[in-house]
């Protein structure tokens, strides 16, 4: 992109660089710095305090007065950008580098020659590339963090999914063995239990012949009996 001193030739071209950067700066560095109107304040007394006396204060402050009363302008519509998220930011890395105390005071001057939403988000801007943020570095470093936690889970739930299968695979082995034991020997019905019972009382008798015996003299016995009886009778 070539450079010139004319805001509004960066008119729609930092919005793609911003949204590259602002969820990192929105994250990391936000929460750590001042509030918009506590920023105003703090800029307010260190400009009293280091040049109360130096050429454009005034400038200084109206640039002040123009971010505090024109709060609806200080978002910039061509390049999407807050100047009340952006100056917190860049006030608290400024604020602590001397060096460059002087530059951004004459950035905060050169607002009332071009206090329009561009001009006060393109000057201010360009101070994020004076810091040594770590923007895409960390931002590849949580993605890279982001994608290993999602590989570790998925592989945990694959070993979890992996023993349960296993676990019923085990469950379906042992029916199946049971299942072939059982044909193998069936339970017994009741025919052949009767059957086996018949047989065993036919063994029972060829094998006591002294019962059979016995059997047949206490039927002949009665036969007898029953023959003198009747003939008592008669």
């Amino acid at each position: 992109m070539a450079t010139s001193c004319n805001t509004h030739s960066y008119d729609g071209k930092l919005r793609e660089k911003w949204f590259e950067i602002r969820p990192m700066l929105i994250e990391k560095y936000l929460p750590h710095c001042l509030s918009f109107d506590d920023t105003l304040k703090d800029i307010e007394r260190w400009l009293d305090r280091k040049y109360f006396n130096v050429k454009r204060i005034g400038r200084a402050r109206r640039s002040l007065r123009i971010l505090t009363t024109h709060r609806r302008t200080n978002f910039d519509t061509r390049n999407d950008i807050d100047v009340e998220e952006l100056l917190p930011i860049l006030w608290n890395q400024v604020k602590n580098q001397a060096d460059i105390h002087d530059t951004f005071y004459e950035q905060l001057c050169d607002i009332t020659g071009g206090s329009c939403s561009q001009g006060r988000s393109t000057r201010l801007f360009q101070f994020l590339f004076l810091f040594d943020l770590p923007t895409e570095t960390s931002t590849n470093n949580d993605e890279q963090k982001n994608s290993s936690e999602i590989v570790k889970k998925t592989d945990e739930q694959n070993d979890t999914s992996q023993s349960i299968v296993n676990e019923n695979d085990q469950k379906d082995s042992a029916k199946i063995e049971v299942n072939v034991e059982e044909q193998k020997n069936p339970p017994e019905t009741e025919t052949n239990i009767d059957g086996q019972t018949d047989q065993s009382q036919t063994e029972t008798n060829d094998n006591n012949p002294v019962s059979t015996k016995e059997h047949s003299e206490i039927s002949q016995k009665s036969t007898e009996e029953s023959s003198n009886s009747t003939s008592d009778k008669t």
